[in-house]
């Protein structure tokens, strides 16, 4: 196939040029530092680990945590211990990300149609006082439901999990041979 390039006129190039001299940007410091933030969507992967409505405080309880039970010796076993920090504080972050996608979706329905369509399920195999499955859980399984027929981001953020536990267990090992070789 033959890629099509879109070609802009001189015209318009010029243009573009003097509209993005007469822009300055954010001018006050709080504009510019939530400027520096646009690009922050989920946080998984941000610059700055702490990001907005996180706590700096709980950030460092967790590493000096993990500071204390790892002991690092050195500046290469403290940066291998900064690094499971990172990563252990995005694994937590990817726990409030699903709690947050869950509480979304069942907002969603409380909102909508599906609301007279949940009623309580009495199945024969359920056992006495067990006889029927709450109001929340059919939420949380219509909306894990929901997610699996649109954007998927159950599957993405699971993903994005599964590869911060490898790297979590890899720096772990990473540290634990380190030590090994260099102090015995």
């Amino acid at each position: 196939l033959r890629q099509m390039t879109k070609v802009t006129s001189l015209k318009k190039v010029l243009a573009n040029r003097n509209n993005a001299k007469k822009s300055t940007g954010p001018r006050t410091e709080n504009g510019k530092a939530w400027a520096k933030r646009n690009a922050v969507k989920h946080g998984l992967r941000a610059e700055h680990i702490v990001t907005v409505g996180e706590s700096r405080m709980e950030f460092e309880e967790l590493k000096n945590q993990f500071v204390k039970e790892l002991q690092p010796m050195d500046m290469i076993s403290m940066q291998l211990v900064n690094r499971i920090v990172l990563t252990a504080w995005n694994l937590n972050r990817s726990d409030k990300i699903q709690s947050g996608i869950l509480a979304y979706e069942m907002q969603s329905y409380e909102a909508d149609d599906y609301k007279s369509k949940l009623k309580v399920i009495h199945h024969a195999d359920f056992a006495g006082s067990e006889a029927k499955v709450p109001y929340q859980n059919l939420l949380m399984g219509l909306s894990f439901l929901r997610d699996c027929n649109s954007g998927n981001a159950m599957i993405k953020l699971g993903s994005y999990e599964t590869r911060m536990l490898n790297r979590f267990s890899q720096l772990l090992d990473q540290l634990k041979t380190y030590k090994e070789a260099q102090y015995g």
